[in-house]
């Protein structure tokens, strides 16, 4: 019987993935109790269609800083450091990665989309809507809002989540059971189209890939944080079916829904799943590690010689 037991709980790395899970998931929900009294308050924003920074920085940064207690909980429990769960702190280029990802993952690509509506005259990038000292005040406070969002939702669902499963059932089995999360996430916000869920899920196995080639989320995090600074403050379109307040541009989209992404943002369009598609790849290309070369050994007492 002890050993049946064992053999449920355990493994020869010690106790199974599938409960770590359950337990990191326990504590999540536990801890994540506090945020009760803020629901009416995130709900409202939901509820007018309007994005405004202060109640998104209140709750994607109580979200993150509850991940952050669960993920160091969990790292105590099983005696590793909070750095394997894809953000360390040390041996890493975080800010050059980081910043790497919010210009050349983010906003650049974002960038190359509404470029690419704008010629099919699908889209107008606008006009000013914001002048002088506005433009940094709101650029400023979009920018702290949307890089908790990215810390949020990356360290969810790519930190402990992701190198748990990961240890269970593969990395890639695990990164599309967490990318379908994600959509499933984001099926709830207003005016998702098909078209937006899948481009989610593939931006999600695009995070993932990063962490696979770069062994970080600090790239996934800046990607996430400046696609969506650019696409609420800078362009100021729809983000997930949410304009935001104080955005920079008063751009406005013609065409079909499939083409413009209608109203879920450019997110919807089937420009931006090709996108995140070709990024997935080209990451990899760029950040894969390159193979060692074969040795031929000709005989015994030969010198070996790379191929």
């Amino acid at each position: 019987m002890e050993k049946t037991l064992r053999l449920i709980f355990f493994n020869e790395r010690g106790l199974r993935a599938g409960w770590r899970l359950l337990i990191f998931a326990a504590i999540l929900f536990l801890l994540s109790l506090a945020l009760i009294p803020l629901r009416p308050i995130l709900m409202k924003q939901a509820a007018a269609g309007t994005l405004r920074p202060g109640p998104s920085i209140l709750g994607d940064g109580l979200t993150f800083l509850l991940v952050l207690i669960a993920c160091w909980i969990m790292g105590r429990i099983e005696s590793r450091p909070m750095g394997v769960y894809g953000l360390p702190l040390h041996h890493e280029p975080v800010f050059s990665r980081f910043v790497t990802g919010y210009v050349f993952w983010g906003f650049i690509p974002l960038t190359v989309c509404l470029t690419v509506l704008w010629l099919a005259h699908a889209f107008n990038f606008g006009n000013f809507l914001l002048r002088g000292p506005a433009i940094l005040g709101w650029g400023a406070a979009w920018f702290v809002a949307f890089l908790l969002v990215g810390f949020s939702e990356e360290y969810l669902l790519r930190g402990y989540a992701l190198y748990t499963l990961a240890d269970g059932i593969g990395f890639w089995p695990a990164t599309i059971v967490l990318a379908a999360l994600f959509g499933l996430g984001h099926s709830l916000n207003p005016g998702e189209t098909h078209i937006g869920l899948i481009a989610t899920v593939v931006f999600a196995i695009f995070a993932s890939m990063t962490l696979r080639v770069t062994g970080s989320l600090w790239l996934a995090v800046g990607a996430h944080a400046g696609w969506d600074w650019g696409q609420s403050f800078f362009y100021g379109v729809s983000d997930s079916g949410l304009k935001a307040q104080g955005h920079l541009l008063n751009p406005t989209f013609h065409g079909p829904v499939w083409l413009t992404g209608g109203s879920v943002g450019p997110e919807g369009s089937i420009v931006t799943l090709i996108l995140w598609s070709v990024l997935t790849v080209i990451v990899y290309l760029v950040y894969r590690k390159p193979r060692e070369q074969a040795l031929v050994v000709e005989s015994s007492t030969a010198t070996p010689r790379p191929l």
